[in-house]
C-alpha cells in the first residue's frame, strides 16, 4: 500500500503544473485594487472578440522575430492581429470614433516603440497626464488604451499581448505601478458624455379628486444616477423634484387631470414619461375654457400657476379675457375695450417672467402684442408694431426682453421683439450663410432666440440673446449632418434626425465642450421649442 500512495504522488506532480498560478501582472505590495485575471493565449482574442467586438478572434501567436513564417497575419489596419498595437488602432476607431491606422496622417506609426516619437512630430505633444481615450505608451515597447480616468487618481486600462501571447485585460493602475503609462499620447481623446437616460418612472398614481391632487412614483433607476422628475398636468410643466411624490396645490378641486412623471439625470438624459388620470366632477377644460370662442383657447402655465386665455365677444366686438384662480375662485377677466383678434394663423399666447401674459397676433399686416398682469388682474394697452411685417413665416416667442416675433427677410433671419421702450428689430449680418431651407428653425432658448439651419453639412445655430438682444457668431458642428427637426434640450438647441432610430446633434459654444456630442434622440426628450 504504501508503494501504490508514493506512485500516485509521483503521477500528480508529473501531470500537475508547476508554474505559479495565472494572476494578472503587478507589483507586491501595490496599492488599490488588485488587477482583473489576464486571459492569455487565443482565449485572449477571444475575449477581446465576445466582449468588445474585437474582430479577430483566436488571432494566432506572432513571432514578430520570423514574421514570414512565425503566423502573423495582418489585421486590416496594418498591425498584427493580437498585438498591441491593434488593439489600441481598434479601440481609437471603435470609440474615439476617428479612421487610425499604421498609416494614419501619412507617417508609418509601425511598433509601439516609434509611436510617441512619430505623434510628437505630428504634433501631439506627449505628456504625462492620462484622459479618456489616450494612448498609454510604454518605453519598452508597448501600448495601452486609457479606458476611464478616476477621481482617486488611478486609470482604467486596456491592453492586449501583455505577456508576448495575445493576453488580454482591462486593469486599474496607479501612478507607480508597472502599468503605469510613461506618457500619454493624445491623438484625439474622447469626452465622457452620460448618454442612457433614466428608467421610466413605474406605478405613477393619483390621489386626491376632491382635495389637493397627490402624484406618486416608484423611484427610477439609471447608470450614473437619476438627478431628478419632472411633473407635468395635462403636457404643462409644473415643478421638478427629487422625491418620488408631488402635490398640486394649484389644481381646481373636481376636474379632471392627467399628470406625467420624466426622470432625468446629471447629463440632460430624460426618460420616457409614465403618466396617471385623475377623473373629476367635470370636463378637465369646462371650467377653465368657458366663454372662450373657437378652440383656440389656450392653458399658459405662469409662477401663479395655469391660466387660461382666449378670444371672446363677437365677431363686430372683439374681446379676449383669461380665467385665473383666486381665493374666491375661478376668475374671467376681460380686456375692458375692444381688442383686434388678428390673423387666425398668427395668435398666440405667451408668459415672460415677470407674471404677465402676452396675447400676440398680427392685425393689418402689423405685429401686435397685449400683456394682462397676473398681479393686478388687469390688462394694458395694446403694443403695434409701427411698420408693416417684411418677414416670411412669422413665428411667436418669448425673449428676455418681451415677445418677438421672428421670420425671414428673403433668406435672411430678422426678429422684432417688445420691449419696455417699444418695438426693436434684429437683423443679420448679409454675410450669414442661410442653410438649407428645409432645415431652417427658430428656436427658444434660456437667453433669447436662436436661428438653426444646416449649412454645407453641418447643424448651425446663430444666437439673438444679451441684454440688447444681438446677434452672436455662429456656431457649427459635426459633418454630413442629416435634415431633421430642431429641438432645445439642456446643452443647447439640437437637430433630431428622422427615421426608426432617431439621434440628435446637440450644437453648443465650444467652451461648454459639447460640440461633437451626438446622443439618442430617446434621451432629449426635452420640450420641443420649434416654430
Amino acid at each position: 500500500m504504501p508503494r501504490f500512495v508514493g506512485l500516485l504522488v509521483l503521477i500528480a506532480l508529473l501531470v500537475l503544473p508547476t508554474g505559479p498560478a495565472l494572476a494578472a501582472p503587478g507589483q507586491p505590495g501595490d496599492k488599490g485594487p488588485k488587477e482583473e485575471p489576464v486571459w492569455t493565449g487565443v482565449p485572449g482574442t477571444n475575449a477581446a472578440h465576445d466582449d468588445f467586438g474585437y474582430p479577430w478572434p483566436a488571432a494566432p501567436d506572432c513571432d514578430e522575430s520570423n514574421v514570414s513564417s512565425g503566423g502573423c497575419i495582418n489585421d486590416g489596419l496594418g498591425f498584427f492581429q493580437g498585438q498591441c498595437v491593434s488593439w489600441v488602432a481598434y479601440r481609437l476607431n471603435q470609440r474615439n470614433g476617428f479612421a487610425f491606422s499604421n498609416w494614419y496622417a501619412g507617417r508609418h506609426w509601425g511598433s509601439a516603440v516609434y509611436w510617441k516619437k512619430v505623434a510628437k512630430s505630428l504634433g501631439h505633444k506627449p505628456d504625462e497626464v492620462p484622459a479618456v481615450g489616450a494612448v498609454g505608451w510604454y518605453s519598452r515597447g508597448h501600448v495601452s488604451y486609457v479606458e476611464a480616468v478616476n477621481s482617486d487618481g488611478s486609470i482604467v486600462i486596456s491592453e492586449m499581448n501583455i505577456d508576448g501571447h495575445n493576453g488580454f485585460h482591462f486593469a486599474t493602475v496607479y501612478p507607480g505601478d508597472h502599468s503605469w503609462p510613461d506618457k500619454f499620447l493624445h491623438l484625439a481623446d474622447v469626452i465622457p458624455v452620460d448618454t442612457t437616460a433614466p428608467d421610466r418612472p413605474a406605478h405613477v398614481s393619483v390621489d386626491g379628486a376632491t382635495k389637493a391632487p397627490r402624484v406618486t412614483w416608484t423611484k427610477s433607476a439609471d447608470n450614473i444616477g437619476t438627478t431628478g422628475y419632472r411633473v407635468m398636468r395635462n403636457g404643462v410643466p409644473l415643478a421638478t423634484t427629487d422625491t418620488p411624490s408631488y402635490v398640486d396645490r394649484q389644481a381646481t378641486p373636481g376636474q379632471s387631470y392627467t399628470y406625467s412623471v420624466e426622470a432625468f439625470d446629471e447629463a440632460g438624459n430624460v426618460s420616457a414619461a409614465g403618466s396617471a388620470t385623475q377623473r373629476g366632477t367635470a370636463p378637465a377644460n369646462r371650467r377653465l375654457r368657458a366663454r372662450f370662442r373657437g378652440d383656440d383657447a389656450t392653458v399658459v402655465q405662469t409662477t401663479n400657476g395655469p391660466v387660461a386665455c382666449g378670444r371672446l365677444g363677437r365677431t363686430r366686438d372683439q374681446r379676449v379675457g383669461c380665467r385665473v384662480r383666486t381665493l374666491d375662485g375661478v376668475r374671467t377677466v376681460r380686456a375692458g375695450r375692444e381688442v383686434p383678434w388678428g390673423e387666425p394663423n398668427s395668435r398666440r399666447f405667451l408668459a415672460d417672467e415677470h407674471d404677465r401674459v402676452w396675447y400676440c397676433r398680427v392685425v393689418n399686416d402689423r405685429s401686435a402684442c397685449l400683456p394682462f398682469d397676473l398681479e393686478s388682474l388687469s390688462w394694458g394697452f395694446d403694443r403695434i408694431k409701427p411698420t408693416r411685417n417684411t418677414a416670411t413665416y412669422g413665428t411667436w416667442l418669448m425673449t428676455g426682453l418681451g415677445p418677438a416675433r421672428c421670420g425671414y427677410a428673403g433668406d435672411r433671419p430678422t426678429c422684432s421683439v417688445v420691449t419696455s421702450s417699444g418695438w426693436r428689430s434684429h437683423r443679420t449680418a448679409r454675410d450669414l450663410r442661410p442653410g438649407d431651407p428645409i432645415s431652417r428653425a427658430f428656436v427658444q432658448t434660456s437667453d433669447g432666440v436662436s436661428f438653426c439651419r444646416v449649412v454645407g453639412g453641418r447643424a448651425a445655430c446663430t444666437a439673438l440673446e444679451g441684454p440688447r438682444l444681438d446677434w452672436t457668431r455662429t456656431v457649427a458642428v459635426g459633418r454630413d449632418q442629416a435634415l431633421g427637426r430642431w429641438t432645445l434640450t439642456r446643452l443647447g438647441p439640437a437637430v433630431c434626425e428622422a427615421g426608426q432610430r432617431r439621434s440628435c446633434t446637440v450644437v453648443a459654444r465650444p467652451r461648454e465642450s459639447h460640440d461633437r456630442t451626438v446622443v439618442s434622440r430617446a434621451m432629449l426628450r426635452s420640450r420641443l421649442t420649434k416654430a
